[in-house]
């Protein structure tokens, strides 16, 4: 993660002096093709400790209550006393809320707004785009002049070795991630096709063709906004509603918080510059 605002980067040295994230030294590549070239620039990375999700389980403890594996399918807003009661899928009611905040991709949280809402017209406007993730473990270290490089062809975007990272497990693994582009367009391809794609454009990109001893395959299916909207939070005063996200602002993670804080500020009424 990195920082574009003086916000969000006096955050980041927040969390790094409470040890939720740490600085990566890292200076990364561009590859396009067999083409391979250092490209430093003087960006500051962090990574969350011990991994990426270490930051949101430090966030999530300020919680006075959180419940996991409980997917919310229904939301109904009583507008007599101006509160929500949520319904799960196993049929579970929470409530009732003075508030309620969604801060889920805008296809999922579309199906949670009413039907009167003013902000169904701008959430079904956003598309968000996918991205096939593979991660490939080996039994020794790979002979690679790099931690980390920009794809510039094929359809590889990113790929960065994970145990260059502070904190990781010292065994050789990497991140690979494809450009939204081709994932988009192999969105509902089979998973063997789209591993051995991968596959072969890791090989090509880092010159090594080692098979990996594990190997780990995920589709975000909604993992960027291709139209995020740059407001940081939607409001919707009738209905006690708020949504936010990175797809509200921009795409990151630096986007996210910046979101959830506009979020927060609509909340207790704070308006920051």
């Amino acid at each position: 993660m990195r920082a574009h605002t003086d916000e969000f980067r006096a955050q980041l040295k927040m969390w790094e002096a409470d040890g939720w994230v740490a600085h990566w030294d890292v200076t990364p590549w561009a590859i396009n093709g067999t083409q391979r070239t250092a490209s430093p620039d003087d960006i500051d990375r962090y990574v969350g400790m011990p991994r990426m999700t270490g930051l949101s389980r430090k966030l999530l403890e300020a919680a006075d209550d959180f419940i996991t594996q409980t997917r919310i399918v229904e939301t109904q807003f009583n507008s007599d006393s101006g509160t929500w009661s949520l319904t799960a899928e196993d049929g579970t009611e929470f409530g009732p809320f003075d508030e309620l905040i969604i801060n889920t991709p805008p296809q999922q949280a579309l199906p949670l707004l009413p039907a009167e809402s003013q902000l169904s017209e701008q959430v079904s406007g956003v598309h968000m785009l996918p991205c096939w993730t593979l991660l490939l473990g080996f039994e020794n270290s790979l002979e690679c002049a790099f931690d980390a490089a920009f794809v510039k062809s094929g359809p590889i975007s990113w790929i960065a070795r994970n145990n260059s990272k502070p904190g990781r497990d010292a065994r050789e693994a990497w991140v690979i991630q494809a450009n939204h582009e081709w994932s988009e367009r192999k969105k509902d391809a089979p998973r063997e096709q789209v591993q051995q794609e991968l596959e072969e454009a890791f090989a090509i990109a880092t010159d090594c063709t080692v098979a990996a001893s594990d190997i780990w395959l995920h589709r975000w299916l909604y993992s960027l906004p291709a139209n995020s909207s740059g407001l940081g939070a939607l409001r919707d005063e009738a209905h006690n509603l708020t949504l936010c996200g990175d797809w509200c602002f921009k795409p990151s993670i630096e986007g996210a918080w910046l979101s959830g804080r506009a979020a927060a500020n609509i909340l207790t009424g704070t308006h920051h510059d």
